[in-house]
Protein backbone atom coordinates (compact mmCIF):
# COMPACT_ATOMS: atom_id res chain seq x y z
CA UNK A 1 0.00 0.00 0.00
CA UNK A 2 2.98 2.28 0.67
CA UNK A 3 4.08 1.86 -2.57
CA UNK A 4 1.05 2.49 -4.08
CA UNK A 5 0.63 5.69 -2.41
CA UNK A 6 4.32 6.70 -2.92
CA UNK A 7 4.62 5.36 -7.03
CA UNK A 8 0.80 6.19 -8.42
CA UNK A 9 -0.59 9.21 -6.80
CA UNK A 10 2.21 11.21 -7.80
CA UNK A 11 0.18 14.73 -6.90
CA UNK A 12 -3.38 14.71 -6.35
CA UNK A 13 -5.36 17.05 -8.19
CA UNK A 14 -8.24 19.42 -7.66
CA UNK A 15 -9.44 17.85 -11.06
CA UNK A 16 -9.47 14.14 -9.73
CA UNK A 17 -11.30 15.29 -6.51
CA UNK A 18 -13.66 17.46 -8.61
CA UNK A 19 -14.75 14.40 -10.91
CA UNK A 20 -14.45 11.77 -7.95
CA UNK A 21 -17.42 13.71 -6.12
CA UNK A 22 -19.17 14.18 -8.78
CA UNK A 23 -20.09 11.00 -9.26
CA UNK A 24 -20.27 10.13 -5.79
CA UNK A 25 -22.96 13.16 -5.56
CA UNK A 26 -24.40 11.08 -8.39
CA UNK A 27 -24.15 7.96 -7.50
CA UNK A 28 -25.54 8.86 -3.79
CA UNK A 29 -28.82 10.16 -5.44
CA UNK A 30 -32.14 9.97 -7.41
CA UNK A 31 -31.37 11.83 -10.57
CA UNK A 32 -32.78 10.83 -13.30
CA UNK A 33 -30.44 10.02 -16.27
CA UNK A 34 -30.25 13.63 -17.99
CA UNK A 35 -29.39 15.49 -14.87
CA UNK A 36 -26.62 12.46 -14.19
CA UNK A 37 -25.34 12.85 -17.85
CA UNK A 38 -25.01 16.37 -17.39
CA UNK A 39 -23.20 16.13 -13.89
CA UNK A 40 -20.64 14.04 -15.49
CA UNK A 41 -19.94 15.97 -18.69
CA UNK A 42 -19.71 18.61 -16.73
CA UNK A 43 -16.73 17.68 -14.26
CA UNK A 44 -14.95 15.03 -16.95
CA UNK A 45 -15.23 18.34 -19.24
CA UNK A 46 -13.19 20.53 -16.50
CA UNK A 47 -11.02 17.55 -16.09
CA UNK A 48 -9.77 17.94 -19.67
CA UNK A 49 -9.63 21.45 -19.35
CA UNK A 50 -8.01 21.74 -16.24
CA UNK A 51 -5.20 19.49 -18.07
CA UNK A 52 -5.17 21.70 -20.80
CA UNK A 53 -4.22 24.54 -18.61
CA UNK A 54 -1.35 22.72 -16.98
CA UNK A 55 -0.01 21.87 -20.74
CA UNK A 56 -0.40 25.27 -22.05
CA UNK A 57 1.20 26.99 -18.76
CA UNK A 58 4.47 24.21 -19.76
CA UNK A 59 4.87 25.98 -23.20
CA UNK A 60 5.97 29.15 -21.54
CA UNK A 61 9.30 30.02 -21.41
CA UNK A 62 8.89 30.73 -17.39
CA UNK A 63 11.71 31.34 -15.39
CA UNK A 64 10.65 31.32 -11.37
CA UNK A 65 11.46 34.87 -9.99
CA UNK A 66 12.63 35.51 -5.79
CA UNK A 67 9.65 35.67 -3.78
CA UNK A 68 9.71 37.77 -1.24
CA UNK A 69 7.83 34.82 1.82
CA UNK A 70 8.10 37.83 4.56
CA UNK A 71 6.11 40.31 2.99
CA UNK A 72 3.63 37.36 1.66
CA UNK A 73 3.61 36.36 5.33
CA UNK A 74 2.66 40.07 6.71
CA UNK A 75 -0.37 39.77 4.04
CA UNK A 76 -1.44 36.64 5.25
CA UNK A 77 -1.50 37.93 8.97
CA UNK A 78 -3.31 41.20 8.08
CA UNK A 79 -5.94 38.92 6.50
CA UNK A 80 -6.19 36.17 9.57
CA UNK A 81 -6.35 39.36 11.88
CA UNK A 82 -8.80 41.17 9.65
CA UNK A 83 -11.50 37.60 9.80
CA UNK A 84 -10.77 37.22 12.95
CA UNK A 85 -11.79 40.49 14.27
CA UNK A 86 -15.16 40.60 11.86
CA UNK A 87 -15.81 37.31 12.77
CA UNK A 88 -15.77 38.47 16.55
CA UNK A 89 -17.98 41.42 15.58
CA UNK A 90 -20.10 39.52 14.10
CA UNK A 91 -21.07 37.00 17.23
CA UNK A 92 -21.44 40.31 19.22
CA UNK A 93 -23.86 41.71 16.40
CA UNK A 94 -25.99 39.18 16.48
CA UNK A 95 -25.71 38.64 20.37
CA UNK A 96 -25.67 34.61 20.31
CA UNK A 97 -23.92 31.62 19.20
CA UNK A 98 -25.63 30.73 16.32
CA UNK A 99 -24.04 27.01 15.66
CA UNK A 100 -26.14 26.50 18.77
CA UNK A 101 -28.84 28.69 18.21
CA UNK A 102 -30.00 28.32 14.23
CA UNK A 103 -32.59 30.58 14.01
CA UNK A 104 -30.08 33.63 15.07
CA UNK A 105 -28.01 32.94 12.04
CA UNK A 106 -30.40 35.31 9.78
CA UNK A 107 -29.52 37.97 11.74
CA UNK A 108 -26.35 37.85 11.28
CA UNK A 109 -24.37 41.02 9.45
CA UNK A 110 -23.86 40.38 5.36
CA UNK A 111 -21.06 42.72 6.10
CA UNK A 112 -19.28 41.29 8.88
CA UNK A 113 -19.41 37.91 8.09
CA UNK A 114 -18.08 38.60 4.61
CA UNK A 115 -15.06 40.04 5.71
CA UNK A 116 -14.97 37.26 8.09
CA UNK A 117 -14.33 35.24 5.36
CA UNK A 118 -10.55 36.02 4.90
CA UNK A 119 -9.80 34.60 7.32
CA UNK A 120 -9.28 31.22 5.51
CA UNK A 121 -7.81 33.15 3.00
CA UNK A 122 -5.41 35.01 5.42
CA UNK A 123 -4.42 31.23 6.59
CA UNK A 124 -3.70 29.52 3.45
CA UNK A 125 -1.54 32.45 2.54
CA UNK A 126 0.74 32.14 6.38
CA UNK A 127 0.56 28.47 5.77
CA UNK A 128 2.17 28.69 2.08
CA UNK A 129 4.60 31.65 2.87
CA UNK A 130 6.03 30.65 6.42
CA UNK A 131 8.13 27.60 7.96
CA UNK A 132 5.61 26.64 10.73
CA UNK A 133 5.44 23.07 11.76
CA UNK A 134 3.33 20.78 10.73
CA UNK A 135 2.01 20.40 14.60
CA UNK A 136 1.59 24.23 14.81
CA UNK A 137 -0.02 24.65 11.21
CA UNK A 138 -2.65 21.67 12.62
CA UNK A 139 -3.38 23.11 15.86
CA UNK A 140 -3.92 27.01 14.62
CA UNK A 141 -6.27 25.20 12.29
CA UNK A 142 -8.21 23.81 14.76
CA UNK A 143 -8.44 27.05 16.71
CA UNK A 144 -9.55 28.83 13.81
CA UNK A 145 -11.43 26.34 12.82
CA UNK A 146 -13.55 26.36 16.58
CA UNK A 147 -13.82 29.95 16.13
CA UNK A 148 -15.31 29.57 12.66
CA UNK A 149 -18.02 27.15 13.49
CA UNK A 150 -19.63 29.33 15.84
CA UNK A 151 -21.23 31.28 12.99
CA UNK A 152 -23.11 28.33 12.16
CA UNK A 153 -21.37 27.99 8.47
CA UNK A 154 -20.11 24.56 7.84
CA UNK A 155 -18.53 25.91 4.26
CA UNK A 156 -16.44 28.00 5.73
CA UNK A 157 -15.17 25.44 8.20
CA UNK A 158 -14.52 23.12 4.93
CA UNK A 159 -12.60 25.77 3.47
CA UNK A 160 -10.38 26.83 6.23
CA UNK A 161 -9.55 23.40 6.82
CA UNK A 162 -9.21 22.22 2.73
CA UNK A 163 -6.94 25.22 2.03
CA UNK A 164 -5.33 24.47 4.82
CA UNK A 165 -4.50 20.92 3.28
CA UNK A 166 -3.88 22.24 -0.46
CA UNK A 167 -1.39 24.62 1.35
CA UNK A 168 0.61 22.17 3.21
CA UNK A 169 0.46 19.82 0.21
CA UNK A 170 1.63 21.95 -2.73
CA UNK A 171 4.26 23.67 -0.71
CA UNK A 172 5.94 19.91 0.09
CA UNK A 173 4.76 20.06 4.19
CA UNK A 174 2.75 16.66 3.48
CA UNK A 175 3.03 13.92 1.13
CA UNK A 176 0.07 11.78 -0.66
CA UNK A 177 -0.40 9.50 2.11
CA UNK A 178 -0.59 12.62 4.85
CA UNK A 179 -2.84 14.20 2.29
CA UNK A 180 -5.03 11.42 2.45
CA UNK A 181 -5.59 10.91 6.04
CA UNK A 182 -6.34 14.82 6.16
CA UNK A 183 -9.04 14.58 3.27
CA UNK A 184 -10.01 11.57 5.27
CA UNK A 185 -10.23 13.29 8.97
CA UNK A 186 -12.00 16.43 7.05
CA UNK A 187 -14.75 14.00 5.87
CA UNK A 188 -15.29 13.13 9.18
CA UNK A 189 -15.13 16.47 10.90
CA UNK A 190 -18.17 17.62 8.23
CA UNK A 191 -19.83 14.56 9.18
CA UNK A 192 -19.38 15.34 13.06
CA UNK A 193 -21.04 19.27 11.95
CA UNK A 194 -23.61 17.83 9.78
CA UNK A 195 -24.60 15.43 12.62
CA UNK A 196 -24.74 18.10 15.30
CA UNK A 197 -26.76 20.52 13.09
CA UNK A 198 -29.32 17.49 12.72
CA UNK A 199 -28.91 16.57 16.31
CA UNK A 200 -29.61 20.70 17.06
CA UNK A 201 -32.62 21.05 14.86
CA UNK A 202 -34.16 17.33 15.97
CA UNK A 203 -33.93 16.06 12.38
CA UNK A 204 -33.74 12.32 11.62
CA UNK A 205 -31.96 10.97 8.99
CA UNK A 206 -28.21 10.61 7.60
CA UNK A 207 -27.25 14.13 7.66
CA UNK A 208 -24.59 13.74 4.46
CA UNK A 209 -26.92 11.49 1.84
CA UNK A 210 -29.85 13.55 2.69
CA UNK A 211 -27.87 16.45 2.14
CA UNK A 212 -26.60 15.50 -1.48
CA UNK A 213 -29.94 14.18 -2.04
CA UNK A 214 -31.84 16.84 -1.53
CA UNK A 215 -29.25 19.16 -3.28
CA UNK A 216 -29.26 16.98 -6.20
CA UNK A 217 -32.93 16.92 -6.68
CA UNK A 218 -33.19 20.49 -7.04
CA UNK A 219 -30.92 20.09 -9.83
CA UNK A 220 -32.93 17.81 -11.16
CA UNK A 221 -35.62 20.16 -11.21
CA UNK A 222 -33.81 22.98 -12.77
CA UNK A 223 -32.85 20.78 -15.45
CA UNK A 224 -36.69 19.88 -15.86
CA UNK A 225 -37.90 23.06 -15.72
CA UNK A 226 -35.62 26.18 -16.18
CA UNK A 227 -32.65 25.11 -18.52
CA UNK A 228 -31.77 28.31 -19.63
CA UNK A 229 -34.43 30.48 -18.74
CA UNK A 230 -32.79 32.97 -16.58
CA UNK A 231 -30.62 34.70 -19.01
CA UNK A 232 -27.75 35.59 -16.60
CA UNK A 233 -30.04 37.25 -13.90
CA UNK A 234 -28.96 34.10 -11.24
CA UNK A 235 -24.90 35.27 -11.87
CA UNK A 236 -26.06 38.88 -11.93
CA UNK A 237 -27.26 38.63 -8.52
CA UNK A 238 -23.99 38.15 -7.01
CA UNK A 239 -23.41 41.68 -7.80
CA UNK A 240 -26.65 43.48 -7.82
CA UNK A 241 -27.51 41.89 -4.27
CA UNK A 242 -24.98 44.16 -2.71
CA UNK A 243 -26.27 47.38 -5.04
CA UNK A 244 -23.27 47.11 -7.16
CA UNK A 245 -25.33 47.07 -10.79
CA UNK A 246 -28.61 46.84 -11.73
CA UNK A 247 -30.30 44.25 -10.87
CA UNK A 248 -32.44 41.61 -8.22
CA UNK A 249 -32.51 42.88 -4.54
CA UNK A 250 -32.39 39.06 -3.78
CA UNK A 251 -29.30 36.99 -3.85
CA UNK A 252 -29.02 34.06 -6.10
CA UNK A 253 -29.95 31.58 -3.96
CA UNK A 254 -32.94 33.18 -3.10
CA UNK A 255 -33.78 33.32 -6.46
CA UNK A 256 -33.32 29.71 -6.79
CA UNK A 257 -35.53 28.77 -4.01
CA UNK A 258 -38.27 31.18 -5.23
CA UNK A 259 -38.17 30.02 -8.24
CA UNK A 260 -39.47 26.95 -6.78
CA UNK A 261 -42.25 28.23 -4.59
CA UNK A 262 -39.96 28.40 -1.81
CA UNK A 263 -39.73 31.27 0.99
CA UNK A 264 -37.55 32.01 3.81
CA UNK A 265 -35.00 29.86 3.25
CA UNK A 266 -31.94 29.68 0.58
CA UNK A 267 -31.49 27.00 -1.64
CA UNK A 268 -27.95 25.16 -2.93
CA UNK A 269 -28.48 24.14 -6.58
CA UNK A 270 -25.01 22.29 -6.87
CA UNK A 271 -22.32 24.63 -9.38
CA UNK A 272 -23.81 22.95 -12.57
CA UNK A 273 -27.36 24.15 -11.59
CA UNK A 274 -26.91 27.62 -11.53
CA UNK A 275 -25.22 28.10 -14.77
CA UNK A 276 -27.71 25.69 -16.03
CA UNK A 277 -30.81 27.93 -15.20
CA UNK A 278 -28.80 31.02 -16.92
CA UNK A 279 -27.22 29.92 -19.85
CA UNK A 280 -28.47 25.94 -20.72
CA UNK A 281 -26.65 23.37 -20.92
CA UNK A 282 -24.48 24.57 -23.67
CA UNK A 283 -23.38 27.34 -21.06
CA UNK A 284 -22.14 24.33 -19.51
CA UNK A 285 -19.06 24.16 -22.28
CA UNK A 286 -17.54 27.44 -21.83
CA UNK A 287 -18.29 27.81 -17.95
CA UNK A 288 -16.27 25.13 -17.27
CA UNK A 289 -13.74 25.33 -20.35
CA UNK A 290 -12.61 28.49 -19.23
CA UNK A 291 -12.98 27.44 -15.28
CA UNK A 292 -10.51 24.08 -16.07
CA UNK A 293 -8.03 26.43 -17.94
CA UNK A 294 -7.69 29.03 -15.68
CA UNK A 295 -7.18 26.65 -12.53
CA UNK A 296 -4.80 24.37 -14.33
CA UNK A 297 -3.12 27.66 -15.03
CA UNK A 298 -2.71 28.38 -11.74
CA UNK A 299 -2.15 24.90 -10.43
CA UNK A 300 1.53 25.28 -12.07
CA UNK A 301 1.97 28.41 -10.90
CA UNK A 302 1.43 28.22 -7.13
CA UNK A 303 3.52 25.17 -7.13
CA UNK A 304 6.55 27.26 -8.72
CA UNK A 305 6.05 30.33 -6.34
CA UNK A 306 4.30 29.15 -3.42
CA UNK A 307 3.63 32.19 -1.28
CA UNK A 308 0.33 34.55 -1.55
CA UNK A 309 0.07 32.51 -5.19
CA UNK A 310 -0.22 29.54 -3.87
CA UNK A 311 -2.54 30.85 -0.85
CA UNK A 312 -5.16 31.73 -3.26
CA UNK A 313 -4.95 28.46 -5.41
CA UNK A 314 -5.49 26.75 -1.92
CA UNK A 315 -8.56 29.30 -1.80
CA UNK A 316 -9.83 28.32 -5.21
CA UNK A 317 -9.52 24.78 -5.20
CA UNK A 318 -11.27 24.47 -1.70
CA UNK A 319 -14.30 26.49 -2.58
CA UNK A 320 -14.38 24.61 -5.87
CA UNK A 321 -14.39 21.43 -4.31
CA UNK A 322 -17.51 22.63 -1.52
CA UNK A 323 -19.12 24.82 -5.44
CA UNK A 324 -20.24 21.09 -6.10
CA UNK A 325 -22.97 21.27 -3.84
CA UNK A 326 -23.02 25.12 -2.70
CA UNK A 327 -22.15 26.57 -6.22
CA UNK A 328 -20.04 29.77 -6.45
CA UNK A 329 -22.47 32.32 -6.00
CA UNK A 330 -21.27 34.72 -3.53
CA UNK A 331 -19.82 38.45 -4.05
CA UNK A 332 -16.79 37.24 -1.80
CA UNK A 333 -16.01 34.28 -3.21
CA UNK A 334 -16.07 35.82 -6.99
CA UNK A 335 -13.72 38.59 -5.64
CA UNK A 336 -11.51 36.05 -4.66
CA UNK A 337 -11.34 33.80 -7.66
CA UNK A 338 -10.90 36.95 -9.74
CA UNK A 339 -7.50 38.45 -7.22
CA UNK A 340 -6.43 34.32 -7.38
CA UNK A 341 -6.96 34.51 -11.76
CA UNK A 342 -4.82 38.38 -11.35
CA UNK A 343 -2.05 37.00 -9.27
CA UNK A 344 -1.75 34.01 -11.53
CA UNK A 345 -1.24 35.95 -14.91
CA UNK A 346 0.91 38.78 -12.89
CA UNK A 347 3.06 35.55 -11.78
CA UNK A 348 3.24 34.27 -15.38
CA UNK A 349 4.19 37.35 -16.50
CA UNK A 350 6.92 38.01 -13.93
CA UNK A 351 8.26 34.86 -14.78
CA UNK A 352 8.29 35.06 -18.79
CA UNK A 353 10.49 38.12 -18.21
CA UNK A 354 12.68 36.62 -15.57
CA UNK A 355 13.54 33.97 -18.21
CA UNK A 356 14.36 36.61 -20.91
CA UNK A 357 16.85 38.18 -18.83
Amino acid sequence: MKKFLELNLQKIGPHHIFVGLSCIFVLLSNVTTLSACIVLFSSAFFYISFIAGQNIFKKFDFKPFEVNYKFHEKIGLFLLLFGIFFTIMDLLWVRGVPLFDPTSRKFLSVIYTAFSHTLPLGWAIVVSSSKLSNKKIFLYSGVFASLVVLLGYRTQVVVLLLSTIFAMYYSEKIKNKLMIYSLIGLALVVFGLSFLRHFILNIGGNPILSRIDLTMSIFDLIVKNFNGNFQGVIHNAVFSSYGLIDGPKYGPRTLIANSIGVTGVTITPTIFGAVLMDFGTLGLVPYFGIFGLLMGLSNEVSKKLKGLYLGFYSIMVSYLIVGIETGILDFDVVVMYFLGVISTFYGIFRGILNAKK
